[in-house]
C-alpha cells in the first residue's frame, strides 16, 4: 500500500520534477514500524531505525561480535565492517525521502520604496543586505545615501539562480564529495571523477583530474541502471525458482508426514493383532521410524531456513536497488553503486541450495510370519533415498537390506518358516539370539511376569506365547527400500579450471577453499587468492623469516618461524584473503606436523612428540600422537593423548579441520589409519578407519575436510580414494581416482574439487 506522503523527484543536473507516491515499506522500519528516524542500513542493504538496530544489536551479539540481520538473518560484524568504529553507514535515500521537500517560495518583486508610496513598480536589482527588490530609480538613490553606500546589489536572475541552489543543497543534503567550495552541480563543466570518486567543478576537472576518467554524473548514473539490471533479472530467476522449491518443500513435508502417520499406525493396526507380551517391540519400531523421520524432516527445516534467508537476502536486494533506481538522485545512485553491485554480485555466486534433497522412504517390511519367528512378524523398517521432486511418485518394491534391524530385531537369514532348531543355526552370528535360544520355557515366564525392557526378553517372551500361534498379518506398507551403491569412479567433471601459470612455476606449499569459494594457494614466497574461475584477486607477499607451514583445507594459512630448543613463532592468517592475523604467538612444541586455528583464534597443532615432566630429570619429550589446543594468550588449554582415550587411536596425528558449527574438530592420522573426531569438550566423537582382523581401509589417511552440510571428505592418496562421511561417522560415499590429488576439498555450491600436482583444478558433482 502507498504512503501518504507524495515526494518531488529533484535532480541537480536538469531539476526535472515528477510526482512520485513513496510506497509505505520505504520509508517504515520493519522493527517499530514507525517511519524512520535516521535510517541506517546493514551489509545486506535492510534497513533501520539508528535506536532500533542499536537496540536489536545489544540484544543479539554474540561473543563473536556478529548479530544476525533482523529480517534476512545474514550475520553482521560492524567491527570487521567499519574499520572498529562500530557505526553503520546512513541511508541517505531514505533520510532525504523521511523528510518533506520544501519548494523555494516565488517571492514577489516589486519595489520596496514604490510600494510604500503606494506604487506597483517591478524591481529589477536585489539588495542582499537588506533583502528587498528595488527598482531602477530607487536603486540609484539606495546607494547614494552614505549608510546605504556599501550594499551588495544583485540582479534578479542571480537572486533566482542563489536560491535555487540554497534550496537543492538544503533538501539534498552533501551526498557525495565534492572538490572545493566552488563546485556547483549546475555548473554546466561540473563532472564527476570516476577513479577519485569526487565531484569536481570545471576548474579542478582540468587542474588536477585532467588525466583521470571523468563524466557527468547524470552520466554515470545512467550507466549504472543499464548494467545493474541483468543481474537483477538474475535475482528475479533466482527468487522465483527458490520459492517454486519452498513449495515443493511443503508438499513433500506433507508427504513425508504422511509417509510416517502411516507407518506408525500399521505398526499399531499390527501391535493389536499380537498379546501384550510384545507391546514393547511396538515402542521400539515406533522409536526408530521418529527417528528416522525426524533426521529427515530436521534436514528440511534446515534447508527451508536457509533458503527463506537467501529470498530475504534477494529481496532485500532488489528493493533496496528498485527504490534506489526509481527515488534514487544521481549522487545517491553513484554513491551507492559499488556497494549494491558487490551485494548483487555477491548473491548471483552464492549457491542457491535448490538442489535435490535426498530422502528416505521408510518402510516396513512384510515377512512370512510363522510362531517360532514372532518377531518377524512385524517385518523392518527401511528406507529409501529420493529426490524432494520424485517422493510423491510412484515407488517399486526391493528386497530388505536395513543392517540395524536385521541385526539386532530379527532372526537375519534364517528361513521363514522355519522350526526352532533351524534358527538355531544362526545363533553363532546372531549373540542376541544366543540368549533367547538359551532360555528355558521358565525362564521367559519369569521375564514376561517382570515386564523387562530389553530387547531380547522381549523377543524371548514373546517366542514363548500361546496366545499369537498362526497370526498373520495381511496390512503392508506400499513403499521402497533404499539400495545403497556407493561406490564411484571419480569422472565426468562438471568444470575444470587451471592454475595461472606464474603459480604453477611456485613450490605450492597448500591450496585451501574458503566459505566464499575462493581459492587460496600458499607457496614459498606468496599467498595468492583467486576467485573459483581461477582468476587471481590479491597477493599477499611473505615477510622475511617466515615460511609457510601448513594450509588447512578452510583456507586458513599457518606460518612458522623457528626460534631454537622446541620453540617456534607460530602465525595463522584468516582465510578470507585480507592477510589478518587470527593467531599470532610463541610456542613450545616437540615438532609441528600441522597447524591451524578456529574462528576465535584457539591455536590447534598436531605432532608425534609431547613434553613430560619427570621428578628425576625434569621435562622430557615422550613418544605419542597428540593434538594441543592454545588460547588467545599463547597458554597451553589442553593437550589430548591416547591416555584420555585409553585406546591407542592417536600415532602420526596430521592433517586437522574444525567444524565451527558443529563443533567438531576432525583428525587425519595416516600412522593409526584413522579419522578422529573430537567433540568441543575434547572427548572422542567418533573414530572411522582400520580395525585390527578386518579388512584395511586406507593406507592414510592424507587429506581431510569438510562441506557445509558437516560432511566430512577424507581421502587416502596411495589407495586412490575419496570418502565421504557424515558428521556422526557414518560412510556415505566412497570415490575412487587414478589420480594422486594434492588437494581435496568441496565449494559453497556442493562441488567437490580435486587439485593435481600439474596445477589443473577439477569440480565434480558428489551428493547427487
Amino acid at each position: 500500500m502507498g504512503f501518504i506522503r507524495k515526494r518531488r523527484r529533484c535532480t541537480s543536473m536538469d531539476m526535472e520534477q515528477s510526482e512520485l507516491v513513496i510506497p509505505r515499506q520505504l520509508l517504515c522500519c520493519k522493527l517499530c514500524d514507525e517511519e524512520f528516524t535516521k535510517p541506517c542500513y546493514l551489509p545486506c542493504l535492510h534497513t533501520f531505525c539508528q535506536k532500533c538496530i542499536d537496540e536489536h544489536r545489544v540484544n543479539s551479539t554474540d561473543d563473536d561480535g556478529y548479530f544476525p540481520c533482523p529480517t534476512c538473518m545474514t550475520e553482521v560484524g560492524l567491527e570487521e565492517e567499519h574499520g572498529g568504529q562500530g557505526n553503520l553507514p546512513e541511508n541517505i535515500l531514505a533520510r532525504r525521502l523521511s523528510v518533506p521537500t520544501i519548494d523555494p517560495i516565488k517571492r514577489e518583486t516589486l519595489c520596496f520604496y514604490c510600494k510604500n508610496a503606494g506604487n506597483f513598480v517591478e524591481g529589477k536589482t536585489h539588495c542582499v543586505n537588506c533583502d528587498e527588490f528595488l527598482c531602477t530609480s530607487c536603486t540609484n538613490s539606495h546607494t547614494a545615501q552614505e549608510e546605504f553606500a556599501d550594499h551588495q546589489l544583485q540582479s534578479e536572475e542571480d537572486y533566482n539562480a542563489s536560491l535555487e541552489k540554497s534550496s537543492s543543497t538544503t533538501t539534498q543534503g552533501q551526498v557525495l564529495t565534492v572538490c572545493c567550495e566552488a563546485y556547483d552541480p549546475l555548473d554546466i563543466g561540473a563532472m564527476f571523477c570516476v577513479e577519485c570518486d569526487i565531484s569536481v567543478c570545471a576548474d579542478c576537472h582540468v587542474n588536477k583530474h585532467a588525466e583521470h576518467r571523468c563524466a557527468e554524473l547524470m552520466t554515470i548514473a545512467q550507466h549504472f541502471e543499464t548494467k545493474i539490471k541483468e543481474p537483477l533479472k538474475e535475482l528475479d530467476n533466482d527468487s522465483e525458482e527458490i520459492s517454486e522449491f519452498l513449495v515443493n518443500l511443503d508438499s513433500t513435508e506433507q508427504t513425508i508426514l504422511e509417509q510416517k502417520d502411516s507407518l506408525k499406525q500399521n505398526v499399531r493396526d499390527r501391535t493389536k493383532q499380537l498379546c501384550s507380551l510384545i507391546k514393547d517391540y511396538q515402542k521400539l519400531l515406533l522409536d526408530d521410524i521418529e527417528r528416522r523421520f525426524d533426521d529427515q524432516l530436521e534436514e528440511i527445516k534446515t534447508r527451508r531456513l536457509d533458503l527463506e534467508m537467501h529470498l530475504e537476502a534477494i529481496r532485500g536486494v532488489k528493493d533496496f536497488t528498485n527504490n534506489l533506481i526509481t527515488y534514487g538522485s544521481y549522487e545517491e545512485k553513484v554513491h551507492l553503486r559499488k556497494k549494491v553491485g558487490y551485494r548483487i554480485r555477491e548473491l548471483c555466486e552464492e549457491s542457491l541450495g535448490t538442489d535435490p534433497i535426498q530422502i528416505h522412504s521408510v518402510r516396513l517390511m512384510e515377512p512370512n510370519v510363522t510362531v517360532d519367528t514372532i518377531c518377524d512378524m512385524f517385518g523392518t523398517i527401511s528406507t529409501e533415498e529420493q529426490s524432494v521432486g520424485t517422493i510423491a511418485g510412484d515407488t517399486k518394491e526391493n528386497p530388505p537390506t536395513s543392517q540395524h534391524f536385521q541385526r539386532y530385531h530379527s532372526f537375519g537369514d534364517s528361513g521363514h518358516g522355519s522350526d526352532s532348531m533351524e534358527n538355531a543355526e544362526n545363533v553363532e552370528t546372531e549373540p542376541e539370539l544366543v540368549e533367547i535360544f538359551g532360555k528355558t520355557h521358565g525362564d521367559l515366564q519369569r521375564q514376561d511376569s517382570k515386564q523387562s525392557g530389553s530387547d531380547s526378553d522381549m523377543l524371548s517372551s514373546s517366542n514363548s506365547s500361546d496366545k499369537i500361534k498362526n497370526v498373520k498379518f495381511r496390512e503392508q506398507v506400499e513403499q521402497s527400500e533404499f539400495q545403497n551403491e556407493n561406490v564411484f569412479n571419480l569422472e565426468n567433471p562438471k568444470r575444470e579450471v587451471v592454475l595461472p601459470a606464474p603459480i604453477q612455476k611456485e613450490c605450492i606449499k597448500g591450496i585451501g577453499i574458503n566459505e566464499k569459494g575462493d581459492i587460496i594457494v600458499g607457496t614459498t614466497t606468496t599467498i595468492h587468492v583467486l576467485e573459483k574461475r581461477g582468476i587471481v584477486r590479491g597477493q599477499i607477499p611473505l615477510e622475511n623469516g617466515w615460511n609457510i607451514h601448513s594450509v588447512a583445507s578452510d583456507g586458513k594459512v599457518s606460518m612458522t618461524v623457528p626460534r631454537g630448543d622446541n620453540r617456534f613463532k607460530v602465525r595463522v592468517l584468516r582465510n578470507d584473503g585480507t592477510g589478518h592475523i587470527l593467531s599470532d604467538f610463541n610456542v613450545e612444541s616437540f615438532g609441528l606436523n600441522f597447524v591451524t586455528a578456529d574462528k576465535s583464534g584457539t591455536l590447534i597443532i598436531t605432532s608425534n612428540r609431547y613434553a613430560q615432566i619427570h621428578k628425576s630429570h625434569g621435562k622430557a619429550a615422550k613418544s605419542g600422537g597428540n593434538i594441543a589446543f592454545y588460547g588467545s594468550d599463547g597458554y597451553l588449554l589442553r593437550r589430548i593423548t591416547n591416555e584420555d582415550f585409553h585406546a591407542n587411536l592417536l600415532e602420526k596425528p596430521q592433517m586437522v579441520v574444525v567444524d565451527e558449527k558443529r563443533s567438531r574438530t576432525y583428525v587425519a592420522d595416516p600412522g593409526s589409519h584413522k579419522v578422529i573426531a573430537l567433540n568441543s569438550e575434547g572427548g572422542l566423537a567418533f573414530e572411522y578407519g582400520n580395525i585390527e582382523g578386518q579388512e584395511e581401509i586406507y593406507q592414510g589417511p592424507d587429506l581431510i575436510s569438510i562441506d557445509k552440510y558437516g560432511n566430512v571428505i577424507v581421502t587416502d592418496k596411495r589407495e586412490g580414494r575419496i570418502d565421504i562421511l557424515g558428521h556422526k561417522g557414518n560412510l556415505k560415499k566412497s570415490f575412487y581416482t587414478d589420480d594422486i590429488p594434492r588437494f581435496v576439498g568441496a565449494t559453497p555450491d556442493k562441488l567437490l574439487v580435486t587439485a593435481m600436482p600439474d596445477g589443473n583444478m577439477k569440480f565434480y558433482e558428489y551428493l547427487s
